[in-house]
């Protein structure tokens, strides 16, 4: 039976990766439509290794696993595994961060660019303000 869950747990890591990995080109292509979908899989996922994480912790559990030499390797991997899912999940918060300051960088860039501090002048070397731009063009 642990041996079971040890390999369900496995799987279900496999798949968290998998997941992650999803997210990071997503992320890179801001394919955002699919995005929302990927963090209700990955909340799911999350939440069953934890949950088998609970059974899995109990010291009588730890005591099987850590007396034999099958159960201790599985263990190791689904360690090994996980550690590489919580990089690529660092690797994934600073590509959401990254997103965050660009869009800010380009909202207030648009917003400068239709505030009243958009100023251009006319011939005259007079102050036009940016809302007049093009209204005067007839080509």
């Amino acid at each position: 039976m642990l041996l079971s869950q040890l390999n369900q747990q496995l799987e279900s890591i496999n798949n968290l990766h998998a997941a992650l990995e999803e997210e990071t080109a997503c992320l890179k292509e801001k394919n955002f439509s699919v995005l929302n979908d990927l963090l209700f899989k990955k909340q799911k996922l999350l939440q069953a290794i934890g949950e088998l994480d609970k059974v899995l912790s109990t010291a009588v559990s730890q005591e099987k696993i850590s007396t034999d030499d099958d159960l201790s390797q599985l263990k190791l991997e689904i360690e090994k595994q996980l550690q590489a899912c919580q990089k690529i999940n660092d690797i994934n918060g600073r590509l959401v961060e990254l997103s965050m300051k660009s869009n800010k960088h380009l909202m207030q860039v648009m917003t400068q660019a239709s505030g009243r501090n958009s100023v251009t002048y006319d011939q005259k070397g007079l102050l036009n303000g940016g809302q007049l731009l093009g209204k005067n063009i007839k080509a």
